[in-house]
């Protein structure tokens, strides 16, 4: 352990404190990380970034990188879920959604370690987002569960300036940090999904031209097989406050005023402006080659042609959007709806039942009919494995 990451765990204040629920359920897989279920091993984040959402008073995190909670018991609590589950079918865990799963203290506890552990035991995909080169400690559970089921980690980076980090993610690794891990994480697993989560993109700091891609050349270089990206950053509440007060006593005070200027009291930047950074991101990620999506976990059960045919919807409407700047909620609403089908989409379209699905109108069924009538033309469910 570092002498500055000593010093940070000597300055928080860690308190232990059991929680009696350790995993949620998500009404709808996240379509960005595939997750159905999200938990967090800790509450308050020492990485302490200045721009963080989970400052916002939604969270109802009080001291947020002063006071850290460790939740106590978590592994075996989770191990007693996990093993008792019936309504838990596998799916998708995302550890770490309002603080880094490897923070500072975790090098010295390993809590998130032994939930991995536990999540690998039960065969549980997971996608984890971390700022911490932390996570290449983990790397056999982490292979384990790739080999067994599905494993994607991403790592949060939306600046190539060391300085300009520094200020804004002030306890993180070092973005050159955090591709060297990504690196290391693709050459010793490949079964590992990797990838950059570029997000947030802070107008006027880290918006130009050069870091854009800068971004996306680095991590097709680092060996990246996806990019997420999502221009702007929110600006709620007490969270919105913090950071617009850090910025007036930094080197950046300049950015504040056209920052305010551009949000007008909104929390998120205005749609056109947010066109403009997708297309532009959109340009480097295909000049760069570098999916913009992340490749989805498909299971084995009644769920798989359900999961495959909602990711193409999710995935098309996001493309769409991206191009043209207009969502178009039907389509992404059939494909969220989709995932909690209770039987088979198959066994639904053989019925001739297809309107019947939530949101499925005529456009809808137009687009997934190819892929169901391939599969009934093979006269075998496998066949639509081979045309998807």
């Amino acid at each position: 352990m570092t002498n500055t990451e000593l010093t940070i765990i000597i300055m928080v204040k860690y308190i232990y404190k059991e929680f009696k629920s350790v995993i949620n359920k998500l009404k709808y897989p996240d379509s960005w990380f595939w997750s159905r279920y999200t938990l967090n091993t800790y509450s308050g984040c020492a990485h302490a970034c200045i721009y963080c959402d989970a400052r916002s008073e939604r969270y109802y995190i009080e001291d947020f990188e002063n006071e850290v909670i460790i939740k106590t018991n978590f592994d075996k609590k989770l191990d007693q879920r996990l093993k008792r589950a019936r309504t838990l079918l596998p799916d998708v865990i995302a550890p770490g959604g309002v603080n880094d799963a490897y923070q500072q203290i975790e090098k010295k506890i390993e809590h998130t370690r032994k939930v991995l552990e536990v999540i690998a035991k039960y065969k549980f995909p997971i996608n984890i987002a971390t700022k911490s080169n932390l996570i290449t400690r983990d790397m056999e559970i982490l292979k384990t569960i790739a080999n067994d089921t599905w494993c994607t980690v991403g790592f949060s980076v939306s600046t190539t300036d060391e300085e300009l980090a520094s200020f804004l993610e002030p306890y993180s690794s070092a973005p050159s940090e955090r591709f060297e891990a990504l690196k290391t994480i693709k050459k010793e697993s490949p079964n590992i999904q990797v990838g950059i989560y570029f997000i947030p993109i802070i107008p006027f700091l880290e918006d130009n031209d050069e870091n854009l891609e800068d971004i996306i050349k680095k991590s097709k270089e680092a060996g990246a097989d996806f990019v997420l990206f999502s221009p702007g950053l929110t600006m709620r509440d007490s969270q919105a406050q913090y950071f617009i007060n850090k910025l007036k006593k930094s080197k950046y005070t300049q950015i504040v005023k056209p920052l305010l200027n551009l949000y007008k009291g909104e929390i998120h930047p205005p749609a056109d402006y947010c066109k403009e950074i997708n297309h532009k991101l959109w340009n480097l990620c295909q000049k760069y080659k570098v999916n913009v999506r992340v490749k989805r976990w498909i299971p084995s059960d009644f769920r798989k042609w359900n999961y495959k045919l909602s990711e193409l919807l999710l995935n098309k409407e996001y493309i769409d959007a991206l191009k043209t700047g207009k969502s178009n909620k039907t389509l992404m609403w059939a494909g969220l709806n989709l995932n909690n089908l209770e039987e088979s989409i198959l066994d639904v379209y053989k019925r001739g039942e297809l309107h019947t699905i939530k949101n499925f109108n005529p456009k809808i069924i137009e687009i997934v009919n190819p892929y169901l009538e391939k599969s009934k033309e093979l006269k075998q469910k496998k066949g639509l494995e081979k045309f998807l």
